[in-house]
């Protein structure tokens, strides 16, 4: 915390306002599709773009399966309240949460062990709660 002088008397301590870290991590992305044992992305503040693994470099979730279009879908994370949300990106199979569609470019918010399926290929969300 920085010590800043002002004119005469003592030291007042100023502290940054609080702000929560972007990269905070709010929960995972868990598939099993070629991994029996499963693979896992954090997901933390921001967007993350879900696609099919070797279509385009510039996805944060690859995902090795041929249903899955090269830009799928979006995971909308919230790093301030740990919410996230799922938005389909115009997918050719569809985007869909419990076995619901969401229809091209539809949104949902999450909640901790939602399944998410990505043309054919199905992952988990788990949403880590505030400690």
């Amino acid at each position: 915390m920085p010590v800043i002088f002002y004119g005469v008397g003592a030291p007042r301590h100023d502290a940054p306002p609080a702000a929560v870290p972007a990269k905070i991590v709010r929960g995972f992305l868990i598939a099993y599709g070629t991994n029996p044992v499963g693979d896992f992305w954090p997901l933390a503040g921001g967007r993350m773009t879900v696609g099919r693994l070797g279509a385009n470099e510039s996805v944060d979730v690859p995902l090795q399966d041929p249903t899955v279009s090269s830009h799928h879908a979006a995971l909308l994370i919230d790093a301030a309240s740990g919410a996230i949300a799922v938005e389909d990106t115009g997918s050719t199979n569809g985007t869909f949460v419990n076995d619901e569609a969401l229809g091209p470019h539809g949104r949902r918010d999450l909640r901790d062990g939602d399944r998410l399926r990505f043309g054919g290929l199905t992952a988990i969300v788990k949403i880590i709660g505030r400690v």
